[in-house]
Parts: structure tokens; C-alpha cells; sequence
């Protein structure tokens, strides 16, 4: 296991073993972290984590959510023809000795998502989740520019290609052949995924909880048979319930802030590509910070593996780490509305760039 692993293991046990006593004495339903899980979007072909509570919901109690985002990235490997010739061909990769994936992604995902989650009893919770997206051109590709620029960032060849393009390309290393292309702009919402969760508390006190989660993914085979443009032959059958997620939760409420931890398995070995692991790790931390009675500020980390394999020749079988930053206004104690960003901290093909955020959270 990578260092890194080991250090969120070590971190993560001293929190279980050593838990911090908080003087706040209620169980908040909407003190969550921000449910938005890896952005990525070949991720979406499989059953994902998103950041939770490790609280259930009281028996009879039910949270809801509605949200959208907008995602914009535009990176390549290193093997494309656009690092030689930004005007040239998206589709067209130099060979090289790999049994990986080389990628070409430009383009904006918006996403829709609804959450209802019911408190069946104190110790179980059931959750469903549905989210429906299309893949676009969009138009935030010159905000994108103007961003890196004003933190001194580098647009890694972004501003030499044409602007608000949509064009993705998963390139076979091995078999020299393009297994994935989108080209065909989704302008209308299309069904994404439909999550079915178990939630079961293991420790609860009114200040901290630890939760395990076990969840899958129907109807979520849109992006690998309806969009693919592929002429490459897919034998793989993606069906429903095809893959599963497995997630320990940790929370403690403090008097002015709330900390924020899991750990995640994703088995999803039918549902990526052919040569990608058949299991996908995740590592989570957050914090939620009182800013007033009526606001909070959040900030969290995302550590996920790569949906490709590990190639030798370049990093997009690293592990990705996305940044989120959000605020939070609460009305009441039953309502509240959020909104935010999710920035990638790691660099690679495997990687976004960013995405704008915001829901309407309410406990009934």
C-alpha cells in the first residue's frame, strides 16, 4: 500500500481510538460534509463515495437534497497530438510501449442530483440518490483561463486550442484503437445513475458516530452504451447492480467546528475498462467551521485511485486528490442551501479542473 494510504490509516485510527470529547449535546441532521464525491467523469460508470455523516438519521426522520454542478476540464496525455500541434487532430495518439490508457478530455459536464435519505430505524438508514447529467461544450473555458492566470497557474495548453470545444478520447495503448470517444454534444439531461444505499451505525454518542454504508449503482449504463461513438467492439456487459461501494464514516461535532473522516472500497470491475483495477480506494477528510449562527465554511479533501491502470510511461495511473470549498447558510433548523467549488490538486490526464457547486438541503 502507497505511504500516503498508510498515513490516512494512522490518522484515521488515532481519531477512532482517541476521540475528542465536544461540549455541542444535539445530533444536527443537516451538519453534513459536502456530499459531492470524485468528479472525474469516467467515474460515473461505476457506484462512487460521496462524503457522508457518520450519523443515521433518526428513526421516521428524512433528509433531502437537490443539487447541480458544472464541471470543466481540459486535459491530455503526453502522447497526443495536441501536445505537438494544439490545432491538430483530437483523436490521434503516437504510439507507445503501454498496457494503459492515453486520454484527450475538453469539454463541461452539468450534473443534477436528488438525495432522499430515511431513517428506518436509530441504527439504519436507507438512502437513494438519483442524478441525471449531459455532456457539453459550455462556455467557462475563458473564466477557467482567467483564473490559473491570477494565481500564477500554468493552462497547460489550453489557451492554444479553440475555446468551448467538446471532444474525449480514450486511446488503448496496447491495442493502438480508441475504445472511448464523445464527440456529440448531450444537450438535454440524460439519466446518469441511480444510487441504493444501506447506511447501519456502529457507535453513536450525541457527538460522535462511526457508520458503515454499503451501496450500488442501477441504470447507470448510459455513458457506456448509449454515448460511447466507439467502433471498437465492447463484450463487456454493464448491467444493473453490476458494482458495489463498501464506506466507514467517522464524525465528531466540536462546540465550533465538526471533523469528517472515511474510508472507502469500490469494487467496479465491469464497469470501467478492460485493463482497469478492479477495486478503486477512496480517503476522505473534512471540517465544517461556524462562522456565525447562520453560517458555516467547509473545506475537505478527496483522495481517490485512478480508473486506469498503472502504466510505467506516464501518471494517469496516479491517485487523484480533489480540494472543495463551500459555505453554507442555514435557515432554521431544518433548512439550508450551500454552495461552492471542487478544485484538483493532483495534475494528470486522470484529473478535472474545476466545478462550481450548489443544493438546498432540508430535514423532515
Amino acid at each position: 500500500m502507497k505511504r500516503n494510504h498508510s498515513v490516512f490509516f494512522l490518522l484515521f485510527f488515532l481519531i477512532l481510538l482517541f476521540p475528542i470529547t465536544a461540549y455541542s449535546g444535539s445530533r444536527e441532521g443537516l451538519n453534513r460534509p459536502i456530499m459531492y464525491g470524485p468528479q472525474y467523469p469516467l467515474m460515473f460508470r461505476s457506484t462512487v463515495f460521496e462524503p457522508d455523516t457518520g450519523f443515521t438519521l433518526e428513526e421516521g426522520k428524512i433528509y433531502s437534497q437537490v443539487g447541480n454542478s458544472s464541471m470543466n476540464t481540459f486535459v491530455m496525455s503526453s502522447n497526443s497530438a495536441k501536445n505537438d500541434t494544439p490545432p491538430g487532430s483530437a483523436d490521434t495518439f503516437s504510439d507507445i510501449s503501454s498496457n494503459g490508457y492515453s486520454v484527450y478530455f475538453d469539454g463541461e459536464i452539468d450534473r443534477q442530483f436528488i438525495r432522499l435519505y430515511y431513517g428506518f430505524s436509530d441504527f439504519l438508514e436507507l438512502q437513494y440518490t438519483y442524478r441525471q447529467f449531459r455532456f457539453i461544450a459550455g462556455s467557462l473555458d475563458e473564466t477557467i483561463e482567467n483564473f490559473h492566470q491570477s494565481f500564477g497557474l500554468e493552462n497547460q495548453g489550453r489557451e492554444k486550442t479553440g475555446r468551448d470545444q467538446f471532444e474525449v478520447y480514450i486511446h488503448d495503448n496496447e491495442s493502438n484503437q480508441n475504445v472511448f470517444v464523445l464527440t456529440e454534444q448531450e444537450n438535454k439531461y440524460r439519466k446518469e445513475s441511480v444510487t441504493i444505499g444501506l447506511k447501519f451505525s456502529i457507535r453513536e454518542t450525541s457527538d460522535e458516530a462511526l457508520s458503515f454504508t454499503f451501496a450500488s449503482n442501477t441504470n447507470d449504463y448510459f455513458i457506456e452504451r448509449g454515448m460511447n461513438q466507439s467502433t471498437v467492439e465492447d463484450t463487456r456487459e454493464h448491467s444493473n447492480f453490476n458494482d458495489s461501494l463498501a464506506a466507514i464514516s467517522y464524525t465528531s461535532i466540536f462546540s465550533d467546528w465538526s471533523l469528517f473522516g472515511a474510508f472507502a472500497i469500490a469494487h467496479v470491475s465491469k464497469s470501467l475498462f478492460e485493463n482497469s483495477p478492479s477495486e478503486i480506494y477512496y480517503y476522505f477528510l473534512g471540517s465544517n467551521w461556524k462562522l456565525s449562527e447562520d453560517w458555516d465554511l467547509q473545506f475537505q479533501s478527496l483522495n481517490y485511485s485512478s480508473p486506469f491502470p498503472k502504466d510505467g510511461v506516464s501518471t494517469i495511473g496516479a491517485d487523484v486528490r480533489e480540494l472543495a470549498l463551500g459555505v453554507r447558510w442555514f435557515w432554521g433548523d431544518t433548512f439550508n442551501m450551500e454552495t461552492g467549488m471542487i478544485e484538483n490538486q493532483s495534475q494528470g490526464p486522470q484529473n478535472i479542473d474545476i466545478v462550481f457547486y450548489s443544493a438546498i438541503n432540508y430535514l423532515l
